[in-house]
């Protein structure tokens, strides 16, 4: 029991007992007896008050707890989410890393077969002669397998199409020297970079690990390139990127192709950046 409780009933049996004394003797006894019994309710008021608060802090410290207890569950059972989330992922990634090496090897083997059915001459069907940069045939094959590379690696890849004209001696405009092209793609680009010359007097770019502002300054570092070797050039390109406008090689060039022909409608150099689909 409360010691307040044990006072306040001492307090009170005193009051009673000045109560019963009371009616025996003077009123002086029955004062004691009402103070008495005023004190003794005055301490069982205060000890009722302070076991209201009592309770009122217990109350609270249990909702307290269930709210924590409630909120541990939440994160072990977010947890335990998010590992089924990363497992699963890991096993998606798993099997696409395979799909791709498997794609990649595929690209490799056609790769060769056309090279073989080049006959004496294999390195015609890979590198231009003339200019030293690579074929269309090479480019197919390495498009390919660079974005499957860069699928796998989780990394950006820029697909640059470029198309350079030359106002020859009749105001009229040709195609520019691809000897004086090739050489500016050469010394602008990186070694990791791959420059090819298509069958339609294009030129294309695979830039590695290279997303769409990277891809912009390169191009813009081979029209000044040019720009320094041969006058009254203009040069249009078209930009995809992986994955922000294309996941898919079709697509991705399909893309570089659309912001080529958006450049060419423009008189001057002009870059166009592909539209990524919403």
């Amino acid at each position: 029991m409360d010691s307040r409780a044990l006072v306040a009933l001492a307090v009170g049996m005193t009051g009673l007992a000045l109560g019963l004394l009371a009616l025996f003797g003077d009123g002086t006894l029955g004062l004691f007896a009402g103070l008495a019994a005023l004190g003794a309710g005055a301490v069982g008021w205060s000890s009722a008050r302070d076991a209201v608060k009592a309770e009122q802090a217990v109350e609270k410290e249990r909702t307290r707890a269930n709210s924590l207890e409630e909120s541990v569950a939440s994160q072990v059972q977010a947890r335990m989410t998010a590992e089924s989330a990363v497992a699963s992922l890991g096993a998606e990634l798993k099997a696409t890393q395979d799909s791709e090496a498997t794609r990649t090897e595929r690209i490799e083997k056609d790769a060769q077969s056309e090279v073989q059915a080049a006959g004496t001459n294999p390195r015609s069907v890979i590198v231009d002669p003339s200019t030293g940069l690579f074929t269309e045939v090479y480019f197919r094959a390495v498009v390919e397998a660079r974005v499957a590379a860069a699928r796998r690696h989780l990394r950006p890849l820029a697909l640059v199409l470029l198309e350079i004209t030359q106002l020859d001696k009749d105001k009229e405009r040709s195609e520019a020297d691809p000897i004086a092209v090739a050489s500016a793609l050469l010394e602008t680009l990186r070694d990791s970079d791959t420059a090819c010359q298509t069958s339609k007097g294009l030129y294309a770019v695979v830039l590695e690990d290279t997303p769409e502002n990277g891809a912009v300054w390169t191009v813009e570092r081979i029209r000044r390139a040019i720009a320094e070797e041969q006058a009254d050039v203009t040069v249009w390109a078209g930009v995809a990127c992986y994955p922000a406008h294309a996941f898919e090689v079709r697509d991705l060039v399909g893309k570089a192709s659309e912001a080529l022909e958006a450049a060419t409608e423009w008189h001057q150099d002009r870059i166009e950046v592909a539209v990524a689909d919403i």
